[in-house]
Parts: C-alpha cells; sequence; structure tokens
C-alpha cells in the first residue's frame, strides 16, 4: 500500500489529503451538531416539555373532576339536607328526601350521587341514578361498606374511591367521598355524600393521551397500584424495578431514564392531588434520536457527495500548485543525462521551490569544485601506487636496482623469520627446564610443608602430655594427702576402742558387783543375777569385738602405711616423667621453628622457578608473535604489490570517470528549458 501511495502523482496525492481532511471535518462537525442537538432535546424535554405535558394533562383532569367535586362538597354541606336527616325517620321525611335529591341532581345536571346518613334515627346508604333510588342499611360486616369506615377512621376532608358496588353492577365508577362538617353524637359525619363518574370518559381521556407517537400517560395510586394504563405500556415491568419508587413522590416531580425491553425511556410522574393519584408518562428515547439520527445520515450523504465533486475542483488547483516543481525536476532531470555540472536551474518562484532551487545550485557548484579535486588526485594516486609497488619491493621491473631491492627486502624478511624461529626453539627448551625446576621445587614444598605439619602435631601432643602429666601428679599428692588423713582417722578409732575396752572392763566388773549383790538377795535377786550375767556376757563379746576391731585397724594401718610410702614412689616418678616431658617439649619446639624455616625457604624457592617459568612462557609466547608477525609481513607485502596494482587500475578507472563531467561553463550556454 505505502509502494501504491508513493508511486501515485504528488497532485492527486495532495487531493486524495485535502479531500479526506475535509470529508472528515465535515463528518465530525456533523456528528457533533448532531449529539449536540440530542443533548440539548434531551435537556429541554426532561426539563420543560415532560413536565409541561403532565401538567397539563393534570390540569385537563382537575378541569374535569373540578364540577364533580364542587357538586359533592355543596351537596354533603347542604344546611336544608341536613335539617331533612335530623328528623325522626318517617314516610313524609322519605318522600322529601327523595325530592330533595331529584331537586339536586336536576340542578347539578349529575347522573349519579349517594348519601352515606348516619344519625340516631337513620343509618342507610342511598344512591340515585337517574329517576332510580337504592338504599340500604350500612353494616360493618357487609364488604361493600367496607370503604366507608375506612374513610371514616381516616379523618379525611375527601377521596376518590374507585369501585363497584350492588346498585351500580359492575361498572367501574370512581366515587368521590365528601364528609360532612356537622358530626352526631358518636363525634363521626352525620352524612358522607358525593357524586359517582363514570370512569370510561377518564380513563380514554388519559389511556388515549399521547405525547409524539409512542409517549403514553397512566393512573396510579399512591400505594403504587396501576388503575388506567393504555396497551403497550411498559409500567407493569417498570413496577418491578427498584426506581418505581423515585415516581411516587408527591413533593417532587422528577424525570429519568430507565433501560426496559432493550429500549431506553424517559419516565416521569406528577401528583394530581384533586384526583388523588399520579399521572405516569413514559416516552421512548428512540422517538426523539431517531429522526435526528436520519436527518444527520441524509446531512453526511449529501456532504459526502458534495465532497467528492469538490475533490474533481482541488485536483485542477493541486496541480497547477505542483507545475513548478515539476519544472525544476525536469531541468535536474536533464542535467543527470548530460552531467553538466556547469549547468544552472533557472526558476522565478521565490517560496519553497524557489528556495530548493537555490539549494540544488549551491549542491552543483560544490560537485564541480569536488570533481576538479578528484580528478587532481586522481593523478596523485596513480604516482602514489606507483611508489608504493616499488617500496613493496614486489613489483618487478626492467631495471637491476629495482630488483635488488626486491630481493634484499624478501631476503632481510625471511633471514628475521629463521632467527626469530631458533630463538623460539631455545627458549621453548627453556622455559621446559624451567616448567621441571618448579615441578620439583614445589614437591620440597610439600615435603617441607608436611614436615612442618608433623613437628607441629607433636609439640601440640607432647603440651597435651605435659598437661596430663600435671593432672596425675596432682591426682597422686591428692590421693596420698587423703591416705595420711585416713591414717591419722584410723588412730583416732584406736583412741575410741581403748575407750570402748575400758568401759567393756568397767561394765564387767559392775556386773560381778552385781552378781555378788543378788547371790546375797536370795530369791527376790535372781532375775537380778541373770541380768548381771546377761550384762557379764555383753562385756565380753564387746571386748572380743573391740579386739578384732583394734586388729583390723592395725592391719588397716600398716596397709597405710604402705600405701604412703608406694604413692610417695609414683609422685617422684610422675615429677621425673613431667621433667623428661618438658625437655622434650623444648626440642620438639625448636624442630617446629627449623621446619617452619625450611617450609619458608622452600615457598620462595618454587615461587621464583613459578615467577622464571611465567617470564620463559611469556618470551616463548612473544617470540612466536614476532615470528608470525615477521610471515604477516612477508604476506603483508605481497598484499601491497596486489593493492598497489589494484589503486592503479582504480586510478586509471576514476580519471575516466571524472572526464565525463563537463565543468566549464561556456558563454553560449542556454537554458535546459524555459521558465511556465
Amino acid at each position: 500500500m505505502g509502494n501504491f501511495w508513493q508511486r501515485l502523482p504528488l497532485a492527486l496525492r495532495l487531493s486524495v489529503v485535502f479531500g479526506v481532511f475535509m470529508v472528515l471535518v465535515t463528518l465530525l462537525s456533523i456528528i457533533f451538531q448532531a449529539q449536540f442537538y440530542i443533548n440539548t432535546r434531551i435537556e429541554n424535554l426532561t426539563r420543560v416539555e415532560i413536565p409541561n405535558q403532565l401538567e397539563k394533562l393534570a390540569a385537563e383532569v382537575s378541569l374535569q373532576l373540578e364540577p364533580s367535586l364542587q357538586t359533592s362538597r355543596v351537596l354533603v354541606n347542604d344546611a336544608g339536607l341536613h335539617a331533612w336527616l335530623e328528623q325522626a325517620d318517617s314516610a313524609e321525611k322519605d318522600a322529601a328526601l327523595m325530592q330533595k335529591m331529584h331537586s339536586v341532581q336536576q340542578a347539578l345536571d349529575v347522573e349519579t350521587m349517594f348519601l352515606a346518613v348516619d344519625t340516631a334515627w337513620d343509618n342507610n346508604y342511598y344512591q340515585f341514578s337517574g329517576d332510580k333510588v337504592a338504599q340500604r342499611r350500612i353494616r360493618k360486616d357487609n364488604p361493600d361498606d367496607a370503604w366507608y369506615f375506612a374513610f371514616v377512621n381516616s379523618q379525611a376532608e375527601y377521596e376518590l374511591h374507585l369501585d363497584t358496588n350492588e346498585f351500580s353492577g359492575a361498572q367501574l365508577k370512581l366515587f368521590i367521598n365528601y364528609r360532612s362538617k356537622k358530626l352526631n353524637e358518636q363525634g363521626g359525619p352525620i352524612l358522607v355524600a358525593g357524586v359517582a363518574l363514570d370512569m370510561k370518559a377518564l380513563s380514554e381521556l388519559i389511556s388515549q393521551y399521547r405525547v409524539g407517537e409512542k409517549g403514553f400517560v397512566s393512573l396510579v395510586t399512591q400505594e403504587g397500584g396501576i388503575e388506567v394504563s393504555a396497551a403497550g405500556s411498559i409500567l407493569n415491568e417498570l413496577k418491578k424495578n427498584s426506581n418505581f419508587t423515585q415516581l411516587l413522590n408527591k413533593a417532587e416531580q422528577s424525570v429519568f431514564e430507565q433501560q426496559l425491553q432493550d429500549e431506553s425511556y424517559f419516565v416521569s410522574s406528577v401528583w394530581v392531588d384533586s384526583l388523588k393519584r399520579f399521572l405516569i408518562l413514559e416516552l421512548p428515547k428512540s422517538q426523539l434520536t431517531q429522526p435526528i439520527q436520519q436527518q444527520t445520515m441524509t446531512a453526511i450523504g449529501i456532504s459526502i457527495l458534495l465532497l467528492i465533486g469538490a475533490m474533481f475542483l482541488i485536483y485542477p488547483l493541486s496541480s497547477r500548485l505542483t507545475r513548478p516543481l515539476r519544472f525544476v525536476q525536469a531541468q535536474l532531470s536533464a542535467i543527470t543525462k548530460s552531467l553538466d555540472l556547469s549547468t544552472r536551474i533557472e526558476i522565478n518562484d521565490r517560496a519553497e521551490i524557489g528556495s530548493l532551487a537555490a539549494e540544488v545550485n549551491k549542491l552543483l557548484e560544490r560537485m564541480s569544485g569536488a570533481i576538479e579535486e578528484i580528478l587532481a588526485s586522481s593523478d596523485r594516486l596513480n604516482n602514489s601506487a606507483s611508489q608504493l609497488a616499488y617500496t613493496a619491493g614486489l613489483v618487478h621491473k626492467n631495471t637491476d636496482v629495482h630488483e635488488q631491492v626486491s630481493q634484499s627486502m624478501a631476503a632481510a624478511i625471511e633471514q628475521m623469520s629463521s632467527s626469530v624461529a631458533e630463538i623460539t626453539s631455545t627458549m621453548e627448551e627453556l622455559s621446559a627446564s624451567s616448567t621441571q625446576i618448579a615441578d620439583h621445587s614445589q614437591s620440597v614444598v610439600d615435603v617441607a610443608n608436611d614436615t612442618l605439619s608433623s613437628s607441629q602435631r607433636g609439640a601440640q601432643a607432647m603440651q597435651d602430655l605435659q598437661q596430663r602429666m600435671a593432672a596425675i601428679h596432682a591426682d597422686y599428692e591428692q590421693s596420698l594427702q587423703d591416705i595420711l588423713d585416713l591414717g591419722n582417722q584410723s588412730k583416732e578409732i584406736s583412741k575410741v576402742m581403748d575407750l570402748i575396752n575400758t568401759l567393756a572392763g568397767q561394765t564387767k566388773l559392775i556386773a560381778f558387783n552385781a552378781a555378788l549383790e543378788a547371790s546375797s538377795a536370795g530369791e527376790s535377786g535372781k532375775r537380778f543375777s541373770v541380768v548381771a550375767g546377761e550384762i557379764r556376757r555383753l562385756a565380753d563379746s564387746v571386748s572380743e569385738s573391740t579386739r578384732s576391731i583394734e586388729d583390723r585397724i592395725q592391719t588397716i594401718q600398716g596397709s597405710i602405711s604402705r600405701l604412703v610410702i608406694t604413692s610417695e614412689k609414683a609422685v617422684n616418678s610422675v615429677q621425673a616423667g613431667m621433667d623428661v616431658s618438658a625437655s622434650t617439649a623444648g626440642e620438639l619446639n625448636d624442630l617446629v621453628l627449623a621446619a617452619s624455616r625450611t617450609s619458608n625457604a622452600a615457598q620462595q624457592i618454587s615461587l621464583s622457578t613459578k615467577q622464571q617459568k611465567t617470564a620463559s612462557s611469556q618470551v616463548v609466547i612473544a617470540l612466536r608473535d614476532i615470528a608470525n608477525a615477521s610471515t604477516n609481513n612477508a604476506e603483508s607485502v605481497r598484499n601491497i604489490t596486489d593493492i598497489s596494482e589494484e589503486l592503479l587500475s582504480m586510478a586509471n578507472t576514476l580519471n575516466a570517470l571524472v572526464n565525463e563531467f563537463t565543468l566549464t561553463q561556456t558563454p553560449a550556454k542556454k537554458n535546459l528549458s524555459e521558465q511556465p
């Protein structure tokens, strides 16, 4: 698509761009105006027209109801009628009441009236329709009288009640219920009266009322019950929506938009106080927007046709505007074909095209100067290429000097390459020796490190041995002290045993004395003699036990003495071992220091050999690079020869190309074409 557009003539492209721009501007303007008109129309509809239509209908309904309301108000407060109602029940009263109602009916021109009387003498419901009169008693258990008790209890001045009863049959009537200001003994009105209107006329007025073609009006009670609605009304569907409660507002008239059945509706309500009901208007939004949209589409179609016609007028104008550009293009095409850089573009236009022509003329002047410089440089390039070929030494000339130069240069390069190869071989051998030395020195470092580690572990083991010997020495000294304490305690036990022996001897003496006294006492002392004998035997047993204990204590003391001697010898041996281990630990520390110095020296030797190995490797690498560079130099000399020959060819070709340009302007030169 881009290539096709770029191939189109500039005049056609300008015509298309201008035409599309005008079409877009026109379409946007029409759409904006249509939307603005729709919004203005909707705002006027919601703020002015819908409220005015509802108020107009409410006024018409009120005008129709007002005579009936006034008739009901006059009837219920008629003083003469009240006087008749307060009389006792009699045939004359009924006849007079019938005559009174008939005269009122004739005077007020109403079809149906009713009276609900509640006095001490009368409690009946009367309904007058034409010349017919019907009456019955009012009872609370009668469903047809429920309206009466509800109205009396509501304390309202009047109400409109849509109902049927046994007297009116199935025909739906709108009863206007008014209560009298005069009350009976129970505090209720003595009379509830009014007229009954045929609901058909009012229903037709409301259901046939239209706002536009599809704008319907419905009659709704203050509780939300739909009493009158037109066919096709959406009010029953709207009642299921929560927005329906917004319509049941007596204080404020609201208009809102509601989406139902794939259609947007404007819905509004107004409270008719005389009717005690709401009038609700529903208006489809499409009724407003569809004509405007149709007009908009018509306007768009007409605008497109006009713009298509305008594009045919724009094309000649665009062609006229681009004519100077085509003139400049023709002159440039002639210069391109002739390659005459002395020619200049002539044009009378002083706008952008004129500036373009001036810049092209400046470019031609600079190109002419550049071509002259190129022509001069091509000769210098030819000479430089020849000199480069001579300098490279590989261009075969007939003179001996050139041949010598060529041979000497090639020989020098080959000799340098051979020398570098020999040096590289020698350095590689040196690098291999350095590598072996570095490997051996590393082995020495490893052995020295192992020796150092072993010495350190031996020193550490000897330190641990010294600590353990010291602990053993301390334990032996403590054991010796405990043995000495035990010997002292055994001596104390011997003293205690001597005391026990003394006590045993004295006890035997006492027992002997007691036996003597018992024998002298005769029969009464036999028991005491037995006790004394037992005491003597106990004393003998104690003496024998103490002797046995003394023998054992003496044996223990002998063992303690021998143990003391043995412990002193062990302590002396442990002390001697500690002295020997201290001497050994000192020698091991000296060995660790020597191993550490050996390890450091070995590491320094290994580091030096590694540095030597690295230096040798770097020298080998450098020599290899030099060898490669020498080889590359030789190849470069050959490449220089090829390049110099190519430069010579290019210089000749450049001279041929530059000579095709015409650089000198002749005085008799004419313009390429006439100015339009």
